[in-house]
């Protein structure tokens, strides 16, 4: 059954309504990121003021350790709400970040092995036999377990602003940017069923039109075309 002028005219209003409650939600996660990102910086600021004489903590003590400790995780929103994405942050645990580590260093590891065989042979049969235990099998190396821990970079005992300005960064990631996204992939959505409703309220509205043009043009047909004769004086 086809939808009516006011069927599509509730239709739009109600999808106004959820696009207006949605930009609200937005405009405020918009302000709270803002007010985090200046804390971060003014943080960050703080933290390398009082900082001992040539340290800085910025992009410089950068290094290979560098990995992220959280990933944006995609989905489907359900019918009801409407066919738009929604973005979640899921934590990396330290079993996927050593498994990262490894992918990362395998060319380094491969390099390290073609030098290794160029050693003499006298060396590398010493080595050999030092590495081998009770079994006759050759010990594996211990293996070294990174900290992920950015704080750590910058030793054990790091200023409160910088715990601070990291504590804001995480709140800004797992929290606000996730939801600001979906936000707008879902004003997205709204608006092109607005568009959608629009259109289809306007054909209906032709549709309407010309009903009544084929009424009245019946009824002026169903009046035989007499004309009504007034009475003379």
């Amino acid at each position: 059954m086809a939808e009516t002028t006011v069927d599509l005219d509730t239709t739009i209003d109600t999808l106004l309504e959820r696009y207006l409650t949605l930009l609200d939600e937005y405009t405020r996660l918009r302000a709270r990121l803002n007010g985090l990102q200046s804390g971060i910086y003014q943080n960050l600021a703080r933290a390398n003021f009082s900082a001992q004489r040539g340290v800085r903590y910025g992009q410089d003590h950068y290094d290979d350790r560098m990995q992220a400790a959280r990933r944006v995780q995609i989905t489907q929103s359900s019918p009801s709400a409407g066919h738009h994405v929604i973005f979640d942050m899921i934590k990396v645990t330290a079993d996927e970040s050593e498994e990262n580590d490894d992918k990362n260093n395998t060319k380094k590891e491969d390099q390290q092995e073609e030098q290794d065989e160029k050693k003499s042979a006298a060396a590398a049969t010493t080595k050999d036999d030092n590495n081998h235990d009770g079994s006759g099998k050759p010990s594996p190396p211990p293996k070294k377990r990174n900290n992920h821990d950015p704080l750590r970079w910058f030793g054990l005992l790091s200023p409160q602003p910088l715990r601070l300005a990291q504590a804001q960064a995480v709140q800004a990631v797992e929290e606000i940017i996730p939801r600001l996204a979906s936000l707008s992939a879902a004003m997205a959505d709204v608006e092109l069923q607005v568009r959608r409703a629009r259109k289809k309220r306007s054909k209906a509205e032709k549709v309407d039109h010309q009903k009544k043009l084929q009424q009245q043009e019946g009824h002026l047909h169903g009046n035989g075309g007499q004309e009504e004769v007034l009475p003379a004086h």
